[in-house]
């Protein structure tokens, strides 16, 4: 396998001649070269600079005043956008990631797939800590699943908000607030240098929905007050300014004018249906980074004002 791999990547010998030259059939060289990226003996990554002189990345970053913004191209529905984005996300968050960083993580299909796609490795010092209160309701995306996913892949100190998201009664928010076991874990909320999060619609299909927390009833209040999009369980309008309602009493965990403090958000969102959220996301300027795919791309910049167009420098 070994001799396989290197003849293949650093010789650039056909996989006939790497047939040819160890003895077996073709047929065995292409599993042996698979099998080296399986296990990691071999690590393919695309160099996500590539992604930002695309047009579409350099008009949304010079329109929104992105730092980067990666656009992957449109592959017609062949894989689920949420794994492809968060493909392209681990790459850009391994580059970016420094020791002594404190990772904030969110929640949801998209963070999950990064925390998945992420390669191992270590980085020294590195602290990754959930900015939201637990949801067991879904497990299968959680935040704590997604936080200790994302410390495990980086080597990482992994730090659980240990609460609900939600509860029953602004009381006992007041409370858990006050309580000596938790505070540590809010006060490292404060101290994040870098955060990853999606961004979420409020369509019947929302994965907010999914979580188990709330109902479409419980939305009505933030809907009525023009309510687009949600981030890590807060709620913003088409401007990109905070929606407050009952919800936000009973909430655990950074609000919007918090996570806005922290001096890296990287934000991963795809598909036309959600390019309203992700607009009022970036016009609310959550986001220093961006990374979308090319449908989602395109309807944000079909959806700016054409008495402002977009220039199409780079940044």
């Amino acid at each position: 396998m070994l001799s396989a791999a290197w003849l293949y990547y650093e010789d650039q010998l056909t996989q006939s001649d790497i047939a040819e030259v160890l003895g077996v059939s073709r047929a065995s060289v292409i599993n042996y070269l698979h099998e080296a990226r399986r296990i990691g003996v071999v690590k393919i990554t695309l160099d996500s600079a590539h992604f930002t002189a695309m047009r579409l990345a350099r008009q949304l970053s010079n329109r929104f005043g992105l730092t980067r913004c990666l656009v992957i191209p449109d592959d017609q529905g062949r894989r689920p956008v949420a794994e492809r984005l968060g493909e392209a996300g681990a790459q850009l968050l391994s580059e970016v990631v420094t020791a002594g960083d404190m990772l904030g993580v969110s929640w949801g299909q998209t963070v999950l797939a990064l925390s998945h796609a992420i390669a191992p490795q270590r980085v020294p010092g590195l602290s990754v800590i959930q900015i939201t209160g637990s949801m067991l309701a879904t497990f299968e995306f959680s935040p704590e699943l997604c936080t200790s996913n994302i410390a495990d892949r980086f080597g990482a100190r992994c730090i659980n908000l240990h609460a609900p998201a939600l509860v029953s009664r602004p009381e006992i928010r007041e409370l858990l607030y006050k309580e000596p076991a938790l505070i540590p874990q809010l006060e490292l909320l404060q101290t994040c240098t870098k955060i990853v999060f999606g961004v979420g619609h409020l369509d019947q299909d929302s994965t907010i929905f999914g979580s188990g927390t709330v109902t479409p009833d419980d939305l009505q209040p933030y809907v009525t007050q023009g309510a687009v999009g949600v981030i890590a369980g807060r709620y913003l309008n088409s401007a990109g300014q905070p929606v407050l309602g009952p919800l936000d009493d009973r909430m655990i965990g950074l609000t919007l004018p918090e996570m806005d403090r922290i001096p890296m958000r990287i934000c991963l969102a795809g598909g036309a249906a959600k390019a309203s959220a992700i607009r009022a996301t970036l016009d609310g300027g959550h986001a220093t980074i961006l990374i979308t795919d090319e449908l989602a791309a395109k309807a944000l910049v079909a959806g700016l004002d054409e008495a402002n167009p977009l220039p199409d420098t780079p940044v």
